[in-house]
């Protein structure tokens, strides 16, 4: 029997599997140790981790396009060496030209891999798709050197008090959850801030709806209050910051957030009661244009209260991704540019650039206009979960796609290679506590399916880079300990023989935590979109369509709108509507529902929803609004 990580969320739950002649594999809960998933229990994800990996879809060989969605079989030495030639026409002219763009459920190992690949072929120009949500929170706790309150998920059980900002964490993080009702039994209160009526406001003793974008206002205001409490821990605000936190009166917040002041002023009280407090907070604040400043303040209010904080991520390795670089403007272990020489030396190259490379949102931009001629995009269905992504791939010169199943991004694909999933490789990712895990390999890919680190050996072999000789994964989490200050306690001999994992190794930092205060906020016209997860379904449906359990019991999701606005619209329960924004249109099916904030509309994100956000890039902050958009509404006859 082997332990092993669930390949969904970002919450690092553990179980174990062992073969039966009856059925493909059985799970078995883990109740022996500490595991990241309290007794062992598993979501409805999880407990049907295993389907999607036996389906008859699966990429099995390499493909090559003859036309747009037409593909031949072709060999693993034809395929490497058409990828290796396009590669070496652009390493000594003109690498920039190249993108590299990784999802968040990649391994560690391959993730580490990806970006050395990409950066020593001379070019920066590497994202992943956790880069506008857990990669924008990772970078605002470093900035405020805050780490050192990054909450574990013991520390969510022993919090007397306990906010959640944007997540509904009964649904979409039901593990994590488990330990909210654990505290919540021993009298802790909840506090949830979401536009939205969910499953986690059900168990909340207070909920604030802001309406979409006006957080920061709400946060402003609750600073506002605190710095009136002479028990608040006192911080360092600058003049400039003074000025904009003078101005957020209980007041003055509720006429942008449409929250009552008396409940701020509230909420403000709890906070300044609380003895022990956590935020948590998820994609509902981090993925608008202003998602750092919102969370930089929700950090400074943390830090007045001496609180903790725990950021949420989607994916299964949206923290392990960010650590090992996969980012365009940070090395391996949040290293800038200034440093690197250290990887010159490391990596025993001397023509590494320096120059800060293209995130996903430039790239699309910058492909369109011509400027990218190629994409390398592994385990990633961007023409799904990206605005203008479709546009970007059918614009470039030539696009691979490395995955495990047909998707809307493989069809735009010049050539497809065919990964092995996550159980059929070892490997470690990287929760959202920064419990270091590693997972054994439980079954051989199918057919000539390979792991993507092993794929990546090859093409770097083939395009004659030095560094890439691993015959094993544990050989690359080697020279991760050795080169990533974090990952230094997790060598493979440790890291393998430690089922319950490994936290990020942080050292002791002395540094003031920078206090941070903006005023900046989004601007929608009602009615405004906002895109949300099902327990039931994970990112563009890749694995989950591919579950019988969960494909029959979440599909077709419905478009939520509330009762006031139904009526202004004369629209009803399962009639057919379009959604049109200024980037396209969503069709589906309304339901009616009490829990919906007037003047907004809840979309399922799974569906494509997201195609029609604005991949509009704001100038000051360098983000796109990737959460919430403005848009009509109108049947479909």
């Amino acid at each position: 029997m082997q332990i092993i990580t669930c390949p969904y969320c970002g919450a690092g739950c553990r179980a174990y599997v062992k073969k039966e002649l009856s059925r493909p594999f059985m799970i078995e809960y883990v109740t022996d140790i500490n595991v990241p998933n309290d007794l062992g229990k598993l979501c409805p994800k999880g407990n049907a981790m295993f389907e999607h990996m036996i389906s008859k879809e699966r990429l099995k060989v390499p493909l090559k396009a003859i036309e747009e969605g037409k593909f031949v079989k072709i060999s693993w030495k034809d395929a490497i060496n058409e990828i290796a030639s396009f590669i070496r026409s652009y390493m000594k002219d003109d690498p920039n030209k190249l993108m590299f763009l990784a999802g968040g459920k990649v391994s560690n190992e391959s993730a580490y891999l990806f970006q050395k690949f990409a950066r020593n072929i001379g070019t920066n120009n590497i994202d992943n798709t956790s880069h506008f949500c857990h990669g924008v929170s990772v970078k605002a706790i470093l900035d405020s050197n805050f780490e050192r309150n990054w909450a574990t998920y013991e520390e969510i059980e022993e919090s007397n008090l306990i906010v959640i900002w944007g997540a509904n964490l009964a649904e979409t993080f039901p593990l994590i959850f488990r330990r909210v009702l654990k505290a919540k039994s021993k009298g802790a209160k909840i506090i949830v801030i979401d536009p939205r009526k969910t499953k986690t406001t059900k168990f909340a003793s207070a909920h604030l709806r802001p309406f979409p974008g006006t957080d920061i206002a709400l946060i402003n205001a609750l600073i506002n209050l605190l710095m009136e409490r002479r028990n608040a821990k006192s911080v360092l605000f600058t003049t400039s910051d003074l000025e904009i936190i003078g101005k957020y009166s209980p007041e003055y917040a509720e006429k942008l957030t449409g929250v009552p002041a008396g409940d701020i002023e509230k909420i403000a009280r709890e906070i300044i009661l609380a003895e022990k407090g956590i935020i948590l907070w998820g994609s509902g604040i981090a993925m608008y244009s202003n998602g750092y400043d919102v969370i930089r303040s929700v950090i400074t209010l943390a830090s007045m209260a001496n609180f903790k904080i725990l950021p949420l991520a989607g994916q299964n390795n949206s923290q392990g991704v960010t650590d090992m670089g996969i980012m365009p403007d940070l090395l391996p272990g949040y290293r800038t540019y200034d440093d690197i020489d250290f990887f010159k030396k490391a990596w025993k190259n001397d023509e590494l650039s320096d120059e800060i490379g293209l995130d996903i949102a430039k790239s699309i931009k910058e492909a369109q206009k011509g400027n990218i001629s190629a994409f390398y995009i592994m385990g990633a269905n961007i023409a799904v979960s990206f605005p203008e992504a479709e546009k970007a791939l059918k614009s470039t010169e030539f696009v691979i796609a490395q995955d495990i199943f047909p998707t809307q991004t493989t069809e735009l694909a010049d050539i497809i290679l065919p990964a092995a999933t996550f159980f059929e490789s070892d490997g470690s990712t990287t929760n959202v506590e920064r419990r270091i895990q590693w997972s054994p390999r439980v079954k051989w890919p199918p057919k000539d399916a390979k792991p993507d680190w092993a794929i990546l050996c090859e093409l770097a072999t083939a395009v004659g880079l030095e560094g890439f000789g691993f015959y094993f994964p544990e050989e690359i989490l080697h020279e991760i300990s050795t080169l990533v200050p974090q990952y230094a306690n997790a060598d493979p001999r440790t890291l393998t023989r430690t089922p319950e994992g490994i936290i990020w190794n942080m050292g002791s930092s002395s540094q003031p935590t920078k206090v941070y205060t903006s005023d900046r906020m989004p601007s929608f016209e009602p009615p405004v979109m906002i895109t949300v997860r099902y327990v039931g379904q994970f990112q563009t449906g890749t694995m989950t369509n591919r579950s019988p359990s969960l494909k029959a019991r979440w599909q077709d999701l419905p478009i939520l709108i509330s009762e006031e606005d139904a009526s202004k619209w004369g629209i009803k329960d399962d009639d057919r509507v379009r959604l049109v924004s200024e980037n396209g249109e969503y069709i589906g099916t309304v339901k009616v529902s009490k829990t919906i904030l007037p003047g907004t509309i809840k979309a399922p994100w799974h569906n494509g929803a997201n195609r029609i956000m604005s991949l509009r890039i704001d100038e000051e902050t360098g983000l796109p609004q990737m959460k919430a958009c403005s848009c009509t509404i109108e049947k479909v006859e």
